[in-house]
């Protein structure tokens, strides 16, 4: 059996034995999480509430059943849960135009961007975008709000929201490129 004494520990409630588990299981899950995300900083959250789960599930533990399957089902099913949040995103069918694109021209390795860096270049570029559009842009797309709700609740017309969006896009294209902006759509 795989470290069973610490899981008995852990089933009684030790934050020691939890820990040791946590050192033995990390490197193993991340490495998992992160080939199927991409993203260190989505692998490091899923990873952390996958132990969140394991810790407030301890008690349900199966001594006789292997730990690494358990932590690796629970990782598997945040990150399905994540992905059917993303297809229920209002521009995932942005993206999904976007992979064609992908796939019938521009697909060669340095098209490609990781999402970290992305991220990073996507906050540099929401600088230079005015209040109105950065408010707009973001709660369009990073709170997926329809235009008819950011309408109202900025008391503009939607078709002002439409154009402010459509002018923040532009500039958000030419601050972090097409292969850039699309990750956005991915993710948020």
């Amino acid at each position: 059996m795989e470290h069973i004494e610490y899981i008995r520990g852990l089933q009684r409630g030790s934050y020691n034995d939890f820990k040791k588990l946590y050192e033995l299981y990390y490197d193993n899950l991340y490495g998992f999480v992160f080939s199927l995300t991409k993203s260190h900083n989505i692998s490091k959250e899923i990873v952390q509430e996958t132990f969140i789960k394991l810790w407030l599930n301890r008690e349900k533990l199966r001594s006789d059943g292997s730990l690494k399957s358990y932590l690796f089902k629970i990782s598997k099913n945040i990150i399905i849960d994540r992905l059917r949040k993303q297809v229920k995103n209002p521009v995932f069918d942005d993206y999904l135009d976007y992979c064609d694109t992908l796939e019938s021209g521009e697909s060669n390795m340095d098209s490609k961007m990781d999402l970290d860096l992305f991220i990073q270049r996507l906050e540099v570029a929401k600088t230079k975008l005015t209040a109105r559009q950065k408010e707009i842009f973001e709660l369009s797309k990073e709170q997926g709000k329809p235009a008819k709700e950011i309408a109202e609740s900025l008391s503009i017309s939607e078709q002002t929201v439409y154009n402010t969006l459509s002018v923040a896009l532009q500039i958000l294209k030419k601050e972090v490129g097409y292969t850039g902006l699309a990750f956005f759509v991915l993710f948020f």
